[in-house]
């Protein structure tokens, strides 16, 4: 017998699985569920710059389970998503850092390989707060000094060895954001623009010390014209004294080019086995006070900023160590690359402008994976039967019919090169027939 694991289904009461001759009652399949989050819901003291892991219950639908972040003053984070092997763990990686000392509310929304909505809903939700302490007052955490923050960004995509392009979604991205310091109280906030265009900056709900305006354009000549270069002022409103600051977005600060992955042939078959190193090319004008983040999938990534070994931008290349990837599998990756200005004003406040490209492009690792394969959670529908299939992460998996074990020939149900460590099955076939038999064997 040529399958790894062989099966019969019987739309009865109960489930077969002759390879093993063992019976069970057919399951209600339950519906997938968040079982954690790191950094855990409510953590407090999270580094602005962490990723966040969300692990499920089973494996889920990649194309329709995501993860969006967003201050109490809602204002959003875009992050980079990539998945395990198996499908049950999302890790995000934020383009850009989250706010200092800043309530951050994570929604995670999708549904299981099977179709089933995360929780019976199909949302989960959550937060972790990006300081010390917690909300009270006019100010929470520990951040002894304010700080006023002008930034812009553009969102790129490489899908060949040809130039990125434009995210068609958020292309340009502006953010301005003022953080009091913790023993300080405003009643309101406003930015006046280069244009002597005036906005209120929207106060967090919970982190009352955060105040943030953000915005987006498709159109960059309508993006730089709504945020052009010139004098940022910020006003910041209180009972006992008002403060005036005025932050410079200088001209100067040219937005860095599109990141561009130089062996991006190479990069779609990576041999796992083997040290790989990752080049992009040089960024113009790129210097030792500027920084370049990478992210390979959210298993591996460059030094953090101001660490010891960080990336400036200077660099062309980052190697991923031998046997720190899978084979067979996709890894959504980015480089980032951020030209940035600081300023401190003594012990009153300090002052940050930044320009950052980021161009985001998928790994692939070569090999394919082997093994036993598992018929699993089956779930029977007046529509259709379906069933999982345990395999390893990459192996090509044909899973085939029939009607009657005696007579006539296996049939294909489908084939699949298996993007995790399971796959969901599903037979339409069981809306017409009232017994069917399944087996899975490696290979086509």
């Amino acid at each position: 017998m040529s399958a790894k694991c062989f099966s019969r289904f019987g739309f009865r009461a109960a489930l077969f699985l002759l390879a093993g001759s063992l019976a069970w009652q057919l399951p209600t399949h339950a519906q997938p569920t968040l079982l954690s989050s790191v950094p855990a819901n409510g953590a407090t003291g999270v580094s602005t710059s962490t990723t966040v892991k969300f692990t499920f219950s089973e494996a889920m639908n990649t194309s329709q389970t995501a993860a969006s972040f967003a201050d109490s003053g809602g204002g959003f984070y875009p992050t980079i998503p990539a998945w395990s092997a198996g499908n049950t763990v999302l890790t995000c990686t934020p383009f850009t850092p989250f706010g200092v000392n800043t309530n951050i509310t994570w929604t995670v929304f999708g549904f299981s390989a099977g179709g089933l909505p995360l929780g019976g809903t199909g949302i989960a939700n959550g937060s972790f707060f990006t300081g010390t302490g917690g909300g009270g007052g006019g100010g929470s955490g520990t951040n002894a000094i304010t700080s006023f923050i002008l930034g812009k960004v553009h969102y790129y995509h490489q899908t060949s060895t040809s130039l990125p392009t434009l995210d068609t979604n958020v292309p340009y991205y502006f953010s301005a954001t003022t953080t009091l310091s913790s023993n300080r109280t405003a009643t309101n906030i406003q930015l006046t623009l280069p244009t002597t265009g005036v906005s209120n900056l929207v106060q967090g709900v919970i982190a009352h010390e955060q105040y943030s305006l953000f915005g987006f354009n498709t159109n960059l000549t309508a993006f730089e014209t709504t945020f052009p270069s010139g004098n940022y002022t910020f006003n910041v409103k209180a009972v006992a004294s008002n403060q005036t600051v005025t932050v410079n977005f200088p001209s100067s600060l040219v937005q860095p080019g599109a990141p561009h992955v130089a062996n991006y042939t190479a990069a779609q078959s990576v041999n796992p086995t083997l040290p790989f190193a990752l080049t992009w090319d040089a960024f113009p004008g790129g210097t030792a006070a500027d920084a370049i983040y990478v992210d390979i999938g959210g298993v591996f990534s460059s030094t953090n900023f101001g660490a010891p070994g960080a990336l400036t931008g200077t660099a062309t290349s980052l190697t991923i160590p031998a046997g720190t990837l899978q084979a067979g599998t996709n890894y959504s990756s980015s480089i980032d690359f951020y030209r940035f200005v600081s300023t401190t004003n003594g012990s009153s406040y300090v002052t940050t402008v930044y320009r950052a490209t980021v161009t985001d492009f998928t790994l692939v690792t070569s090999g394919t994976a082997s093994g036993s394969l598992v018929l699993t959670n089956a779930v029977k529908v007046p529509t259709n039967f379906s069933f999982d299939v345990l395999c390893s992460t990459g192996q090509t998996v044909t899973v085939e019919y029939r009607t009657n074990l005696a007579a006539g020939a296996w049939q294909t149900l489908f084939t699949t090169n298996s993007p995790g460590s399971r796959f969901h099955a599903v037979a339409p076939q069981a809306a017409t027939n009232r017994t069917l038999f399944f087996r899975a064997k490696n290979g086509p």
